[in-house]
């Protein structure tokens, strides 16, 4: 079985929350909340993509692992001067935890896909303005 029809149904149903000073934006694969809109608006944000480091190929870490490879992430981003929200990935059911990731904003797709496969991941999830997000898969 390919790892698309092992996880696709399981990455369309999640919420993915980007956290934006005491605001939050919640957004689906299967539409943006068009009311949020507004508050991304004032950080000039052409595109973006949820990129996460935590449980790569989807495979289960420990919580110290996971903070590890988030920290991880996070310095990259401040390496290279890219500016982000944190975010959490929320899924719709229990049996996976919620995963802390970033909305790295007008970030390009071919260097959102770069982070996202050096992490191991999946897919990321991509999005310019206003159109809908993208589950954009890296394997």
């Amino acid at each position: 079985m390919h790892v698309r029809d092992l996880y696709e149904a399981s990455y369309l149903k999640t919420n993915y929350r980007a956290l934006i000073g005491r605001h939050h934006v919640d957004c689906r694969i299967d539409g943006f909340k068009q009311r949020q809109l507004w508050r991304l608006n004032a950080y000039q944000v052409e595109k973006w993509a949820f990129i996460c480091a935590e449980n790569p190929n989807s495979m289960r870490l420990s919580e110290r692992e996971n903070a590890v490879r988030s920290a991880s992430l996070l310095r990259y981003l401040h390496k290279r001067h890219l500016r982000y929200f944190f975010g959490l990935g929320i899924p719709d059911f229990t049996e996976w935890p919620i995963e802390l990731g970033f909305f790295v904003i007008n970030i390009s797709l071919f260097e959102a896909k770069r982070i996202g496969q050096k992490l191991n991941q999946n897919a990321i999830v991509f999005s310019r303005a206003l159109r809908p997000l993208e589950l954009v898969w890296l394997v």
